[in-house]
């Protein structure tokens, strides 16, 4: 092919931004002999689509029979989608020369405010792409194609109504069958974590206090498990989809009654809530389970927890969001110091003078990568088969003991 090298460069490490930043690159182009071109244009789209099949029967009482057909359930919306021309006019007749060589042609459009943080799923996206494309008369044109990750800021300090933490006792009853009524055993377990809201790279550290009536049943484990659960909704039904992210499990023998401490620590992941998207809902759980001996249930309880994009703070005098009580374990929480307040607007700006943290890194999502091809491509567009995944941030919290107080 003469077209050796046709892709984008983005000038910030990562092409990772905030809603209102201005993303600026190249496109680099490299061919071995001159071709006749209209022009180079490019375009910039942000957009969500929710896209999925399900098998459904139809039964025919009057013949006795049944059908069953593939429906397809889909939704979309789009955040903005930029076109302008990077060489040559809007006039169709007009037709130039590039010779063989190398070619650098730079690229800069701004971002709007109110758009939502990327995310990539099997039954949905929040995806932000660039392409260019050779315009080439009475041929096919080339494309190439990239992605980028945009972050919408959810600061935690904004929902500290929503981050008071946990403190929760419950009981729980075992019996083996119907005919064991006449005996019961039971679980008494005390969940608590000082907070409900958290960025990636914080523990999550909680203590679990359990007490067992009888030897009778017996815990075989305790999990500490983070839950994801995305809406999808199409134009006519909405998919719920419910995944263990990650787990910290401790296995036994446990006494009858004691005290464990499990921690767990956030991965690379997209803010709760997807603010600005309307089709794609996003939410997470703690969930604590023991694992229990018998023919018994395993014993799971469920918290609502908020993973943002901008740390808590909690001020030098001021107790953490939900201290425990005196006299029992007490739960550490790495909290920051207020930020500046010219400074919070935005994660991207966020270091170690205003947080007493370093600044965050931008990891990829621990959920995977996938392509960005739309369904409309054709197979020869660079890039678009190539895999991605958006990139979150990731704040490198220091032990507690080097926190200031």
């Amino acid at each position: 092919m003469s077209l050796t090298t046709f892709r984008f460069n983005f000038d910030r490490y990562g092409a990772t931004y905030m809603p209102g930043d201005t993303v600026t690159g190249t496109i680099i182009l490299e061919i071995t002999r001159e071709k006749n071109i209209r022009g180079i244009t490019l375009s910039a789209k942000g957009e969500a689509s929710v896209d999925w099949s399900e098998s459904e029967t139809q039964h025919d009482s009057m013949q006795n029979t049944s059908n069953t057909t593939s429906v397809r359930y889909h939704n979309s919306e789009k955040y903005f989608h930029f076109k302008y021309n990077i060489l040559g006019s809007h006039n169709s007749d007009h037709k130039m020369t590039i010779q063989s060589g190398f070619y650098t042609y730079p690229f800069s459009f701004q971002l709007p405010h109110s758009i939502p943080s990327s995310f990539e799923h099997t039954y949905g996206y929040v995806r932000y792409t660039v392409k260019a494309t050779i315009d080439r008369p009475w041929k096919f044109n080339h494309e190439c194609k990239a992605a980028f990750t945009v972050i919408s800021s959810l600061n935690l300090n904004e929902y500290r109504q929503d981050c008071i933490g946990i403190d929760d006792e419950s009981t729980h009853d075992f019996c083996c069958c119907c005919i064991c009524f006449f005996k019961r055993d039971s679980l008494n377990l005390r969940v608590r974590a000082p907070s409900s809201g958290y960025v990636p790279g914080q523990i999550i550290n909680s203590i679990i206090d359990h007490t067992l009536s009888s030897n009778a049943v017996r815990i075989a484990s305790f999990s500490i498990i983070l839950e994801q659960e995305i809406e999808f909704r199409a134009t006519t039904k909405t998919k719920t989809v419910r995944s263990d992210i990650k787990t910290t499990k401790h296995s036994g023998p446990f006494p009858v009654g004691g005290q464990l401490n499990l921690e767990l620590l956030i991965p690379p992941l997209p803010p709760s809530k997807l603010k600005y998207c309307s089709i794609i809902d996003l939410n997470y759980h703690l969930k604590i389970q023991a694992q229990v001996s018998g023919p018994h249930c395993n014993v799971v309880k469920k918290y609502p927890l908020l993973i943002g994009t901008v740390p808590l703070y909690c001020p030098p005098s001021a107790p953490s969001p939900n201290p425990v009580d005196q006299g029992t374990a007490e739960i550490h929480m790495p909290m920051s110091e207020q930020p500046n307040a010219s400074s919070s607007k935005d994660v991207l700006d966020i270091s170690s003078t205003n947080y007493n943290i370093p600044p965050p890194s931008y990891e990829e999502c621990i959920s995977g990568t996938s392509t960005i091809k739309d369904k409309d491509e054709s197979n020869y567009v660079f890039g678009a088969n190539e895999q991605f995944s958006p990139r979150y941030p990731v704040f490198n919290y220091p032990t507690p003991s080097k926190m200031k107080h």
